[in-house]
């Protein structure tokens, strides 16, 4: 399908070998859970494509334009994914291109797994052995060039102890596979968050603004700084947060068993999806 300014796919089963994105990793991407028909915290997942966008300098889709395709493209499915591809589009082989490339718009449908993302079962973390590579521009954006979390994957891979690993790099906690993550401390019934900086590494992600605000709203004090592995024993509760999986309660990390989390379940109880 084609936009004046946008070429537009949906649940496009093959891809051109000259597209971009393919290529290069030239592009960005959200991955958005639907219910009820209803695509959720659609306006910040659209928010950071186009953050994304303005990054890759890539053109920004109008939100009238996502939100109709995006409607196309969930059908009668009232519960699925949508993974929205942008690409800088499709062009000769080479790293140059023509100012003049237009944009190639991905929205593709992805049966969503509730039995497997329903389990409960402890949840125990591993330390990545790989250390993703600093960079400053490209932090916080989802761009498509995702290989340090493909080698972080093939680490989890191998392993039947951990079902995630922690991301950390020079001594600092980042986030896990797929998720960022929190860390709470209690004070004579006094609930303190924590939640790792993302400047240089990580991606920002939709449920962590979420959780950040909610947190804010509700006047819990919470602190986004630099989170040390070796203070980990001085924290009571961990969980981590992505808008697929939602929230997710984290029992062990290593050798550090943090306590039952019963007295947070009521404060996220509109984020834990299980």
């Amino acid at each position: 399908m084609n936009n004046s300014k946008f070429n537009i796919f949906i649940n496009k089963k093959t891809i051109s070998i000259f597209d971009r994105g393919f290529n290069y990793g030239d592009g960005v991407f959200e991955t958005i859970l639907v219910k009820d028909l209803c695509p959720l915290y659609l306006k910040e997942h659209i928010r950071r494509l186009h953050k994304g966008c303005a990054k890759l300098k890539i053109q920004k889709p109008s939100l009238l334009i996502i939100k109709n395709n995006i409607k196309k493209c969930i059908g009668k499915s009232n519960n699925c994914i949508i993974k929205i591809i942008l690409t800088r589009g499709s062009g000769n082989f080479g790293y140059e291109f023509i100012n003049s490339v237009k944009p190639n718009l991905y929205f593709v449908k992805i049966k969503n797994n509730k039995k497997e993302n329903n389990v409960i079962s402890s949840v125990n973390l591993g330390i990545a052995k790989y250390k993703i590579k600093e960079n400053t521009y490209l932090s916080r954006i989802k761009h498509m060039n995702r290989i340090d979390q493909v080698l972080i994957a093939s680490e989890l891979n191998k392993s039947k102890k951990f079902s995630d690993l922690l991301v950390i790099n020079k001594g600092l906690i980042i986030e896990t596979l797929a998720s960022n993550i929190f860390f709470v401390k209690e004070n004579k019934n006094n609930l303190i968050f924590y939640t790792p900086r993302l400047d240089n590494y990580g991606v920002d992600g939709v449920m962590r603004n979420i959780i950040i605000s909610y947190l804010k709203k509700k006047k819990y004090k919470i602190y986004i700084t630099n989170i040390p592995f070796t203070t980990i024993n001085s924290y009571s509760y961990c969980f981590k947060v992505n808008t697929i999986k939602g929230l997710v309660f984290i029992d062990r990390i290593e050798k550090k068993k943090f306590s039952k989390a019963d007295m947070l379940y009521n404060v996220f109880n509109n984020f834990i999806y299980a």
